[in-house]
């Protein structure tokens, strides 16, 4: 990256982290860029792991970015003082990202990390962790303190999250009031059993489980009413939650597991190839050039939007029900653009 574009990167990530909330044209206007190229720089910036994050706020005018607090640990605890500004920790971050790439300075980075990570939370994501598989996500952070969010929720949101919190502690079921997206009314949820809260690509979401043990997956700023049934959970979770964090195409999993292959044409294969993918994807060489991806996830949602997103240079091969949801959407996407 351009020293130019560093510079606004690390200032973007200072202007929304000094601030109470900053709007997408807030940060263009700012830093005299275009709309775009600031979406941009915020999605370099979650992906290099900083707590990102927004809100979409209630007289509808857009959301507002914002950074989670890096001086507190994972409790929610304010940390030591330290002689570092917000400015500091972010700088501080991206170089430790950097020298974490290069396995000969290894030692001297665990070694300066673990000084520095009496000072700095390392579980808010000030410095990346060790220990965390290649294939997270770094847009996705759990919710495990109500502290974490103080800075950067409605009042309405911070209750939502600490009675989340608080059933998934004591292994409660909740019911709760939802304002389901494009519709009016609002919808009434009974029943479910929280299994896992997280941020993820500047949203607050909620894993739970539904009575027949179907798992779902609920934005926490849409939660107009949430009440904890005490009372034992009557579905124990027979999953990992942070699973989600290796899913190639989650974290909005569905209940079906699913185990692909996908033709990818050659022109993509470059693109396919760059990504960092779990182990359970098998990637083939194909004498023409192309490849032949395989995964097994629970992602279909986000599976199946980015095969579509490759158009005419990928092809679904299996699972065949798969095969036939992706055709049935291309045949209505073909009739809604048929020219009269």
């Amino acid at each position: 990256m351009a020293s130019d574009d560093l510079a606004t990167k690390l200032g973007i990530a200072t202007y929304i982290g000094n601030g109470n909330g900053r709007s997408i044209y807030d940060i263009a206007v700012h830093f005299g860029i275009s709309v775009r190229t600031a979406y941009r720089f915020l999605d370099r910036l979650q992906a290099e792991g900083y707590p990102l994050t927004n809100e979409e706020r209630r007289n509808g005018k857009g959301k507002l970015w914002t950074m989670l607090d890096l001086n507190r640990d994972k409790y929610g605890n304010v940390l030591p003082a330290s002689e570092f500004s917000q400015e500091e920790c972010i700088l501080l971050h991206y170089i430790m990202a950097e020298l974490k790439k290069n396995e000969d300075v290894l030692p001297a980075f665990k070694s300066v990390r673990s000084k520095l990570s009496a000072m700095l939370s390392q579980k808010s994501v000030a410095f990346p962790s060790l220990d965390y598989p290649k294939s997270i996500s770094r847009k996705l952070f759990p919710i495990e303190n109500i502290s974490s969010i103080i800075k950067i929720a409605s009042k309405e949101t911070q209750h939502s999250v600490k009675q989340i919190l608080k059933a998934i502690n004591k292994q409660n079921r909740i019911s709760m009031t939802y304002h389901v997206p494009n519709k009016t009314s609002i919808h009434e949820v009974n029943n479910i059993s929280p299994v896992f809260a997280f941020f993820f690509d500047g949203g607050m979401y909620l894993q739970a489980l539904l009575e027949n043990g179907a798992l779902r997956t609920y934005a926490i700023e849409r939660i107009e009413g949430i009440s904890i049934i005490k009372d034992s959970i009557a579905i124990k979770p027979d999953f990992d939650p942070y699973g989600l964090l290796t899913d190639p195409f989650g974290p909005f999993i569905g209940g079906e597991r699913i185990e692909a292959k996908v033709w990818i044409a050659p022109e993509q294969v470059q693109y396919v190839r760059e990504r960092k993918w779990p182990d359970t994807v098998t990637i083939t060489d194909n004498k023409d050039g192309s490849v032949t991806f395989e995964v097994v996830t629970y992602g279909e949602r986000e599976f199946v939007n980015w095969i579509l997103s490759m158009r005419t240079q990928a092809e679904l091969l299996e699972p065949a029900w798969l095969r036939n949801k992706v055709s049935a959407i291309l045949d209505q996407t073909a009739t809604l653009y048929h020219t009269l």
